[in-house]
This record gives C-alpha cells, sequence and structure tokens, in this order.
C-alpha cells in the first residue's frame, strides 16, 4: 500500500512540473481546416504556417478527407494568433528500383511546386484570439 500510495504522490508531483512548463508556452488557439486541389480533398499534404513576427510557427498533415489540426508545440494543441505565411506540400514516393545494388527513389510533388514553398505559394492566413475550425486552402492546379 506504501508502494502504491508513493507512486501516486510522484504521479502527482511530475503533473505540476508538466503542467507548469505548458504554462510558460504562449497562448494557443485552436487552428483546424482542410485542403484542397481543384474542389478536391487532399490527403498527405503537409501544412505550415511561418509567423510573420516572431519565431513561433505551427504546422500539421492533412488526414485522408483533407483535414488538418495545426499545431505549434508537440505539448500544447493549437496554433498561436498571428499572421503567417502558409506552404502546403506533398510528395508522393513513386516506385523504387534498384542500380548497381542501390536502391532508387523517384519522389515526385503531389501538388504544384509552387505551394511547397511560402515564398512562391501566394498563400497568407491570419488566425485570430478566438482561432479558427474552418481554415480553407482552396488550391488550384493552373
Amino acid at each position: 500500500m506504501k508502494h502504491y500510495f508513493a507512486l501516486i504522490c510522484v504521479s502527482v508531483v511530475l503533473g505540476m512540473f508538466v503542467g507548469c512548463e505548458n504554462d510558460k508556452l504562449p497562448k494557443t488557439v485552436p487552428a483546424e481546416g482542410v485542403v484542397t486541389l481543384d474542389g478536391a480533398t487532399v490527403s498527405d499534404a503537409t501544412v505550415l504556417l511561418i509567423a510573420d513576427v516572431g519565431d513561433i510557427n505551427a504546422s500539421a498533415v492533412s488526414d485522408k478527407n483533407g483535414k488538418f489540426l495545426l499545431n505549434a508545440f508537440p505539448e500544447k494543441s493549437g496554433a498561436v494568433p498571428g499572421s503567417y505565411k502558409v506552404s502546403i506540400s506533398k510528395t508522393i514516393n513513386e516506385a523504387a528500383s534498384e542500380k548497381k545494388g542501390e536502391t532508387m527513389v523517384n519522389l515526385k510533388y503531389g501538388l504544384p511546386q509552387k505551394y511547397s514553398l511560402y515564398t512562391t505559394s501566394g498563400l497568407t492566413y491570419t488566425l485570430g484570439e478566438k482561432g479558427d475550425k474552418n481554415i480553407k486552402f482552396d488550391l488550384q492546379s493552373k
């Protein structure tokens, strides 16, 4: 019984430290949405928001329905309110082949290449103080 009580006490103390660490992080708000290309949802797309001010970015990977949940920190959900430049990329691994004993992997862009860099994507986003659960990134192939 003493060991059980000691284990509970250690768990509570460790939980307090984890909670304190999260308190030091900036405020985050819900940030989720969907990625489409020409109206069709895009799975496995990496969404990256690069902060206009500061160095706290947010990222996510879209699910099979094109939906994503942005996070700025691994230990805390959501993104920090502010203005961002956006890049969205998807890499497709085509069939591998062997050449002289080495495996050759062919990668290709799953989205138009211009979206893979925030400097060429033309995408920006401002996340408000209350968050947003309906972010839409409607990409075009042409």
